[in-house]
């Protein structure tokens, strides 16, 4: 699971658009942490993987990503996945299907994926011999849930989060 955590930290390093410096620019928004739920169901926990915030910190005027936050999702003390929130730069635009497409590419690198709603979200899955992955977009966000396989369902998993946001008005 660290080589996935790992994975998914690399996409703080995507090189994005420039801006041209014309105007001064509103910072980008900051990853909230209300995005996660604490506990899902069936006693699955969900904590900060604090480390991962000085890693987006240090990603690099090149990159797409503003500000991160990955939380381990564990079943007692077993790790069974994680789940990656990344706000973008303002000069991305995720209403643009080139700004979109360029973080799909990046997440879903090589894998064939399915494309489900849960109400009106689009969420992308891929489904490999030990984990599944989820990405979906909010506002000036993307999010991407890994899940390991044979401990948990991975699409529970899924549901529970994105139910908690959902609900919760947290993907406007």
């Amino acid at each position: 699971m660290r080589r996935l955590v790992i994975g998914v930290l690399a996409l703080a390093f995507f090189a994005g658009a420039c801006g041209n410096g014309s105007a001064p620019i509103a910072a980008p928004a900051r990853v909230s942490a209300e995005l996660a739920p604490k506990i899902l169901g069936d006693g699955i926990t969900v904590g900060e993987y604090a480390p991962a915030r000085g890693r987006f910190a240090k990603a690099g005027a090149s990159s797409l990503v503003a500000d991160g936050r990955v939380w381990a999702i564990r079943k007692g003390q077993t790790l069974v996945g994680t789940l990656q929130a990344s706000t973008v730069k303002n000069d991305v635009d995720l209403t643009r299907a080139a700004d979109r497409k360029q973080i799909i590419d990046g997440v879903m690198t090589g894998a064939r994926f399915d494309t489900i709603y849960v109400g009106n979200l689009k969420v992308l899955s891929s489904s490999a011999a030990d984990h599944t992955l989820y990405l979906w977009f909010g506002p000036k966000l993307f999010e991407v849930l890994q899940v390991k396989a044979g401990k948990v369902a991975p699409d529970d998993i899924a549901g529970d989060v994105l139910e908690y946001q959902l609900s919760a008005g947290l993907l406007k």
